[in-house]
């Protein structure tokens, strides 16, 4: 078994781990890989013993330049572009622009377009698009691309012909919020090792450059690592889908990184006051219903009980705002 980006670290990465971790005691034969470009693997290490081999891209030389910027004075489309004039020194080459979510994309769209751009080609990227648009930036073109992604581009694919980067140093990850009781998106700022992640993305075929909209002095101050999703997420969804596939209890996992008690307290006290696990925290039929719909789970119950009460439509409008 092959487990790729395993950097990332998403509570879905942390639970295969520790169900390996489980599987590999009866199945010695078992060979499991590992891989990523970043990975802190001392927290994987402990779960599971492993050689480390370390393989050298054949990466080319990647010229960091620092143009941080006044965000209270200064719009970010506004650094973008500036950026992006920068770069234009260096010819009409494809450059690849970090930016936190969809509507920033779209904002930024819509702006540089109407920057006088001339043979630019400006192209959205984020995970929530069609897979036929997202095949849109693997298409040669005779114009510049300058293609506006998220962090799906930063470690999941790799964009031919990118030369240089924009980095916003920012992205929407994923926090519950124990008031509302539901995962938010907040726009933070991101790790030391995603702007590494970030500024490879241009070293992949040729010499590039990355423009980090942020001084040197933020890059040393942030965090070596993204922390673990497991760490700051509602765990009612994972202990949903470990009761689902009768895969014991979470807490029976050993994971590289254990949450915290009191976050699986929440999760079960959660699932019982929407009748997802009875009082036993066993699961129920609305449990197994929910588990197969990919929704937080306050969500999916809200929907299920709108569909009984014949008024689907107007509970998908609102759980989806």
């Amino acid at each position: 078994l092959i487990i790729d980006e395993v950097h990332e670290r998403t509570c879905n990465i942390d639970f295969i781990l520790g169900y390996l971790a489980k599987l590999l005691r009866e199945r010695p034969e078992l060979r499991v890989v590992l891989m990523s470009a970043t990975v802190d693997y001392a927290p994987i290490e402990r779960l599971l013993p492993a050689a480390v081999v370390e393989v050298p891209a054949n990466a080319y030389p990647v010229e960091i330049i620092y143009r941080p910027f006044d965000s209270e004075a200064t719009p970010i489309v506004e650094a973008v572009d500036a950026a992006l004039r920068e770069l234009s020194s260096d010819g009409n080459e494809d450059v690849l622009v970090f930016l936190p979510g969809e509507r920033e994309i779209h904002h930024a769209e819509r702006y540089l377009k109407g920057r006088g751009f001339a043979e630019t080609e400006f192209l959205p990227l984020y995970g929530r698009m069609a897979q036929a648009a997202q095949s849109a930036v693997f298409r040669p073109s005779s114009r510049r691309r300058v293609i506006l992604a998220t962090n799906v581009a930063e470690t999941s694919l790799t964009i031919p012909g990118v030369r240089h980067v924009i980095d916003t140093g920012t992205a929407r990850l994923s926090n519950y919020n124990p008031r509302s009781k539901l995962q938010e998106l907040p726009v933070t700022e991101i790790s030391q090792a995603s702007a590494i992640q970030r500024a490879g993305r241009c070293g992949r075929e040729a010499p590039g450059r990355c423009i980090r909209l942020y001084d040197e002095a933020s890059f040393q101050s942030r965090l070596p690592q993204t922390p673990p999703e497991i760490l700051r997420t509602s765990l009612a969804a994972t202990i949903l889908r470990c009761e689902h596939l009768k895969l014991g209890k979470l807490l029976d996992f050993a994971l590289p990184d254990m949450p915290a008690e009191r976050l699986v307290r929440d999760g079960y006290t959660l699932l019982r006051e929407i009748g997802a696990v009875d009082g036993a925290d066993k699961i129920t039929a609305v449990g197994q219903r929910l588990a197969r719909l990919p929704l937080d789970p306050r969500l999916g119950r809200f929907l299920l009980a709108a569909g009984a009460q014949a008024c689907l439509e107007e509970a998908l409008t609102i759980a989806s705002a």
